[in-house]
């Protein structure tokens, strides 16, 4: 039996590709909501407020509706792609499990989070 770890799929020069291109446009997607006025600092920061006060893993569509309803809007809820993932890769938060989606037209899997 073969069995693939996700070192192996992180090494293909695929995966890789197509990991720079997902950051790149989360990274256009978060200067173009700052340049409209989004303010990512803030955003991280309820984020992490968000999780502490919940003491329990909740999933990105709950973090980006209390963000919004905080009055922190982008011009796509998408921009806060980026603010999870800066958040993730300073080591602040991590991503715990998967729940069933509100959004995105049936998809599965909505990443729960929690702070680290």
């Amino acid at each position: 039996m073969i069995q693939t770890t996700l070192e192996a799929i992180e090494s293909l020069p695929l995966f890789a590709a197509a990991r720079r291109a997902g950051e790149a446009a989360a990274a256009a997607c978060q200067a173009k909501a700052q340049a409209a006025g989004f303010d990512a600092d803030a955003a991280r920061a309820a984020v992490l407020e968000l999780l502490r006060e919940a003491g329990r893993p909740m999933s990105g569509e709950e973090l980006v509706d209390a963000c919004q309803a905080r009055g922190l809007v982008p011009h796509d809820a998408r921009a806060f792609g980026a603010v999870f993932g800066t958040l993730a890769r300073r080591g602040l938060i991590e991503a715990v499990g998967f729940a069933v989606r509100r959004k995105g037209h049936g998809t599965s899997g909505a990443r729960l989070w929690r702070v680290k």
